[in-house]
């Protein structure tokens, strides 16, 4: 009769963020730490192309959320820009495919 062989439970190494949950870990991380959020949200979208649209667009409406996000925060009383923006000039996430590019219909009258 064969032996039964014996499972070893071994660390299994390094797996990477999917990039869709990246994306969200930048939202959350983008309430106090924008720089690291801009740095996961470029890592995310790195690699994308017209292949992953729904990515791309997942993209662009977290993008969209992070920075309203960061222009309603500037109505609090305790926001303090040089503090969050640990002293450089504010800079929102852009998106891969603008507002502008939808508007098909001026874009063929052009």
């Amino acid at each position: 009769m064969p032996k039964k062989t014996e499972q070893v439970n071994l660390i299994k190494g390094y797996s990477p963020w999917s990039k869709r949950y990246t994306m969200n870990q930048a939202k959350n991380v983008a309430r106090w730490n924008p720089w690291m959020a801009h740095g996961w949200m470029e890592e995310a979208a790195r690699g994308l192309s017209i292949d992953h649209f729904d990515l791309i667009e997942y993209h662009d409406k977290v993008a969209d959320e992070i920075n309203q996000g960061w222009k309603n925060r500037t109505k609090y009383r305790f926001y303090n820009q040089k503090e969050f923006w640990s002293g450089l000039p504010p800079k929102m996430i852009r998106k891969i495919i603008p507002d502008d590019d939808y508007d098909i219909v001026s874009n063929e009258e052009e």
